[in-house]
């Protein structure tokens, strides 16, 4: 049985196949199946050698589908798109939102997307401070010479500007890979942590101790 992460109801959860068609000399598949937690309606398409097993290379049988999914459903690619993202909790809700942007936008293959947001993240959160004046460059020095993020912080910041300036400029003809992506996104992670994950989690251990 196949499953999957929903987009409808995000649970991961099987999904039951309800037509499909095995096709190109039986080693490709697509299947409409719906979600067996919220019961709305997901495609997938796969593909194996001789999906069927039987030499089906052309066939609507659900019974010869239900054996390709058995077979090779972990091939498949289910639409639409479902990302599954961590929380960012304990920052401000619009770098939040756009942090969760960042992160489905690589979930789901959009690589540059998740690079560019991952820079517009670092430049709202020297705005969240205060920061306004000046390039995003600037800004990130500002929040170090102001303390706000150490040294070692900031050059992480100045990787990420690095990175998303190709995209915000235009200059997109080399595309970044996943592995790009993931580590600019953990880069946007480590400010995030530095300016306002850490001292939201200092605040509640101080507040316990005191009683507060």
């Amino acid at each position: 049985m196949a499953s999957t992460l929903c987009p409808y109801c995000k649970k991961n959860s099987h999904v039951t196949p309800r037509w499909g068609r095995v096709y190109k000399q039986g080693t490709q598949f697509r299947v409409a199946a719906t979600c067996d937690n919220c019961w709305k309606l997901l495609v997938g398409e796969g593909a194996g050698t001789d999906v069927t097993g039987n030499g089906y290379s052309s066939t609507e049988s659900l019974d010869q589908v239900n054996l390709a999914v058995a077979r090779y459903g972990r091939s498949l690619i289910w639409l639409p798109l479902a990302a599954e993202t961590p929380e960012v909790v304990d920052v401000p809700q619009s770098i939040g939102r756009a942090a969760k942007e960042a992160y489905a936008s690589a979930a789901v293959g959009n690589h540059m997307a998740a690079i560019l947001m991952a820079r517009t993240v670092i430049e709202a959160t020297a705005k969240e401070k205060g920061i306004t004046d000046g390039t995003l460059a600037a800004k990130i020095n500002a929040m170090r010479d102001g303390q706000l993020i150490r040294p070692a912080i900031a050059a992480q910041a100045h990787e990420v500007r690095f990175a998303g300036n190709d995209m915000a400029h235009g200059d997109i003809d080399v595309a970044p890979e996943p592995v790009d992506a993931e580590e600019i996104l953990a880069l946007m992670g480590s400010v995030l942590t530095e300016v306002f994950q850490d001292p939201a989690r200092l605040e509640r251990i101080r507040a316990k101790r005191s009683g507060g």
